[in-house]
This record gives structure tokens, C-alpha cells and sequence, in this order.
């Protein structure tokens, strides 16, 4: 049977090891904030920036419905252009005929970007376009992980929603 000096030691030895593990615990949690602080810094500067890719991995009708998309699907914001190519499932109230282009498929230099964050820590990015006439209005919602919701309000078609992943655009 231990006697009471070794048992001391013991509890001691026991006090002092709990004592570390929640140092240790505590550093890594005061790291991991960081580095999401810092990541999401990284993403507002890069929404900022306005050089960015919005990659559409699925699509939303106006009735619900959810359609995995296989093909490249994007908004790209490069400074003062955008380009989208997006695709475009449901009813058309008002379209051209024989159309065969998707109609959020274009390019326009002619649209205001805005950005706030909101309460909850998403960065809420408003494009409203003057050319083309539709669609009207692109809303972004970005995590500060970088995934995304893009919803594409239009006057002569159902709206359409995206949901995917925002990168910056490549170098080349």
C-alpha cells in the first residue's frame, strides 16, 4: 500500500498535468480563432478586390426542386466586367425566340457591386445591372468559409438560386 508522501506526489503530478493539457487546449483554441479571423480577412479582401470566381456546383428552381450541375457553371467578377454562365431551369414569362444561349449566360461592364457583412458574420454582396436589363439583380451570400449562395432575381424569368464556392481567379 502507497503511503501519504507518495500519494502527494502523486496527486501533485496529476494537479500539474491537468494544469498543461488546459494550457495546451487554450493555445490551440486562441489559434484556431485566429486563423479563422484571418481567413476571413483574407476572403473580405478578396470580395473586396473584385477578382474573384463564383463556381455554381447546384441549382435551385423557383418550385424547390434541386439539380446537381456536372458542368462548369460561374460568375466571374473581374474589376469593373462579369461574366456569368450560369444555367437557366424553369419558366420564362417574356423570351426571345429561338433562343438557344442560356439567358445568365452574359458579360456586362455596366452594374454596381456593394458588399456589407452581416450580424452573423457572412459578407452579403448586392450586383445590380444596367446592361443586360435582365437579369435585373445578383445577391451573393458568402460564408467565411467561402461557400456561397447566389440567388438571380429577373424580371421576365422565374428566380433562379446557386449554391457553391467562391476562389480567386487564377494568375496566368
Amino acid at each position: 500500500m502507497p503511503n501519504v508522501h507518495t500519494m502527494r506526489i502523486l496527486r501533485s503530478f496529476f494537479q500539474l498535468l491537468v494544469l498543461i493539457l488546459l494550457f495546451a487546449i487554450n493555445v490551440q483554441a486562441q489559434n484556431n480563432t485566429s486563423t479563422k479571423e484571418q481567413k476571413k480577412e483574407q476572403l473580405k479582401q478578396l470580395l473586396e478586390s473584385k477578382n474573384y470566381i463564383f463556381v455554381a456546383q447546384s441549382a435551385y428552381t423557383a418550385s424547390g426542386r434541386m439539380i446537381q450541375l456536372t458542368s462548369e457553371y460561374f460568375l466571374k467578377i473581374k474589376g469593373d466586367s462579369l461574366e456569368s454562365h450560369l444555367p437557366f431551369f424553369g419558366v420564362a414569362f417574356n423570351a426571345p425566340f429561338s433562343s438557344t444561349v442560356s439567358p445568365l449566360s452574359f458579360i456586362s461592364s455596366d452594374f454596381n457591386y456593394s458588399m456589407v457583412e452581416s450580424k452573423k458574420g457572412r459578407f452579403e454582396i448586392t450586383i445590380r445591372l444596367n446592361e443586360p436589363d435582365d437579369p435585373n439583380v445578383i445577391n451573393l451570400s458568402v460564408s467565411p468559409g467561402a461557400y456561397a449562395d447566389l440567388r438571380v432575381i429577373s424580371t421576365n424569368r422565374q428566380a433562379m438560386s446557386f449554391y457553391g464556392e467562391v476562389r480567386p481567379l487564377e494568375k496566368k
